[in-house]
């Protein structure tokens, strides 16, 4: 059978979707065949696949205790698998040192996420999710990624959808066009959702009209006050959140006022026309953080079609502290600390290690223990959090913005060019709630990122800076840490800031 070896690339793919019968995984020292159901041949070495999923493992257990002991190069043990080779291909670019290649479409990215789910690969889910994860999503999108989601018993991107659906009118005349997508099963699920948020929305911002609005509204002069003591119409607008999730935004606030201020343009007992920036944004601020903690309350309430699937399966633990039997390499930090590892798995995972392990060595080369050495620049607290990365294990990734100590394993990656384990940690933090709640902290990350070069991080954390003011009072101690190109360049006026485009009045 033709094939083509482990660096396969995306760019070699025509149809990601559909990849052709000579695009398979095909590894020197492969020791088992994975078979799909259309008899697609996938050659690699177990350890990975065994260390990624313990239901692999045990069916990798069992073809091989029903085999010969001794196999040749064409006669290796055969899982006969029931995904199809296009499935099996995008899963083994996740699991293994390769650039990741992700399907084209919402139903097949839904389909790799339930296999993995079902072969139990949490890492690799995560990686998969974190892929997703940079999708954006109209209102059909949303609906299609739900209903998939509940086909294949997908929790995490089921609630995704409908916290993003909460943004769209939910009534089934609204809903006419989108009514086809799902089974009437998972849209039931829904409707409870939403309800289920509307009545948690209702109690909060009863509370939230009698505390938090009237302290953000003092001194507000208007024509009609509400109980609550603020203005009537801002209560009103509140109150219709908790009936309809949809009118929390920004756009329906603007309305809303400016709605007011044209009824009242003669009355001058209304001064909410000269109501400051500040003011709406401190009460937009303080309204956001009720509306997403009761939409973050409702979670529990959003049952899965056929629950129980995903508890069907027991997580197993993975193998811990890491194991490197067999190591042919060691890898010394700067400060001395040795670390074995398996120059295969180097050469796999980095073009820098596989140019420079490909270079004659001298003779006289520094060897411990008959292995040779390879001095690096990384402290070993780095290298520590870096190699486990190369193994088919569950990673410890630093927590996300725990500032240098992750920007540092990036860093290295970069360095390194291990492109797919640089995928896998941003994945990973993409995943993680902190991503996007930074607070202040964004210019400490930002200032951080630039001084190692990591421009996606930089620009994430330039983003999140946006809604806060550019002044030394908010910068305080983390000035020191920026370098003067970096300061220049988030020093932009508002959304600017990296391009982004500020929309014409």
């Amino acid at each position: 059978m033709s094939t083509v070896p482990l660096e396969t690339s995306a760019s070699s793919v025509v149809d990601p979707d559909e990849p052709s019968p000579n695009l398979v995984f095909d590894y020197p020292g492969a020791d088992i065949i994975l078979r799909s159901r259309d008899s697609r041949d996938f050659r690699v070495p177990k350890l990975y696949i065994v260390n990624s999923s313990p239901v692999l493992g045990e069916l990798i257990q069992n073809a091989s205790n029903s085999s010969d002991a001794a196999h040749t190069e064409e006669s290796l043990p055969t899982v006969q698998l029931s995904d199809s080779g296009a499935i099996l291909h995008h899963l083994l670019t996740f699991i293994f040192p390769v650039s990741p290649i992700p399907p084209s479409t919402i139903e097949k990215r839904m389909e790799l996420l339930s296999v993995a789910q079902e072969y139990q690969m949490n890492s690799t889910m995560t990686h998969i999710q974190g892929s997703i994860a940079l999708q954006d999503s109209s209102s059909i999108d949303a609906f299609r990624v739900y209903s998939l989601a509940q086909k294949y018993g997908l929790r995490q991107e089921a609630l995704q959808a409908a916290r993003t659906i909460l943004t769209f009118s939910m009534t089934i005349e609204d809903l006419e066009d989108k009514l086809d997508i799902m089974p009437g099963a998972s849209l039931h699920e829904l409707w409870k959702y939403h309800e289920r948020v509307r009545t948690l929305l209702a109690s909060d911002l009863a509370e939230f009209r009698d505390s938090g609005a009237r302290g953000t509204m003092m001194d507000l002069r208007c024509t009609a006050f509400s109980p609550s003591l603020i203005p009537r119409w801002l209560d009103s607008y509140i109150e219709s959140i908790g009936e309809t999730p949809n009118l929390f935004d920004l756009v329906e606030f603007d309305i809303t006022l400016a709605r007011h201020i044209r009824d009242e343009a003669t009355d001058p007992r209304c001064a909410c026309a000269s109501m400051t920036s500040q003011t709406i944004r401190t009460f937009w601020t303080t309204l956001t953080a009720t509306v997403h903690g009761s939409i973050e309350k409702a979670g529990s309430a959003l049952s899965l079609v056929q629950e129980g699937v995903n508890s069907q399966v027991k997580s197993l633990s993975r193998p811990e502290p890491l194991e490197v039997p067999d190591a042919d390499l060691i890898l010394r930090s700067a400060d001395l600390v040795h670390f074995r590892v398996h120059k295969s798995l180097l050469i796999m995972a980095s073009p820098f290690f596989k140019d420079l392990l490909s270079l004659p060595q001298p003779p006289d080369s520094e060897v411990a223990d008959g292995l040779p050495i390879v001095q690096l620049s990384e402290d070993a607290e780095l290298l520590r959090d870096l190699i486990p990365m190369l193994y088919p294990i569950h990673p410890v990734i630093p927590s996300p913005w725990r500032g240098e100590k992750m920007l540092s394993v990036l860093a290295a990656c970069e360095k390194y060019d291990m492109v797919s384990i640089q995928s896998l940690i941003r994945a990973e933090v993409r995943c993680r709630p902190s991503y996007n709640s930074l607070g202040s902290g964004a210019f400490y990350i930002y200032a951080l990122a630039s001084s190692k070069g990591l421009t996606p991080e930089m620009e994430h954390a330039a983003r999140l800076t946006l809604d806060y003011p550019m002044t030394f009072e908010t910068l305080g101690e983390r000035l020191r840490l920026f370098e003067g190109w970096a300061l220049r360049d988030l020093f932009v006026p508002g959304p600017q800031r990296f391009g982004l485009v500020v929309p014409m009045p």
